[in-house]
């Protein structure tokens, strides 16, 4: 076994190996999505009245609004325009903060996963052509 059949051989077990994980990872991610859905980006504005506060914003749907709890008035920086998150299939739930970027990092995983399962049956193919 030569330099080139070695070089083969290990790029085809790494190959294999990271397609796998880059499938499971990018179902996992497809898994969550369905799970969780799309949460788009918004403006809301904090009005504080004398009950307490109302976080208003807008949506495809229209005008939609809640009232704050005290934890989440306290992690307001700017009533006037509050960077939010409202769910696309729900859009009356609203998130004060950006939604967790696990989702993302998982895709992003997946998707390098299956870049180096592709470059290593690139290298497969050269050395079955060149060798």
């Amino acid at each position: 076994m030569n330099a080139a059949d070695t070089v083969s051989v290990i790029a085809e077990v790494i190959g294999w190996f990271a397609l796998a994980a880059g499938l499971v990872l990018l179902l996992l991610a497809l898994l969550i999505r369905l799970a969780d859905g799309r949460w788009l980006r918004t403006e809301a504005v904090v009005i504080d009245e004398d009950g307490g506060s109302v976080v208003r914003w807008f949506t495809d749907d229209g005008f939609q609004s809640r009232r704050l709890s005290e934890d989440e008035r306290a992690h307001v920086t700017r009533p006037d325009e509050e960077p939010a998150y409202y769910k696309e299939r729900e859009p009356y739930r609203l998130r004060l903060h950006e939604p967790p970027p696990g989702r993302r990092v998982i895709r992003i995983l997946g998707i390098v996963f299956i870049g180096i399962a592709a470059a290593s049956a690139a290298v497969g193919l050269v050395l079955m052509f060149a060798g």
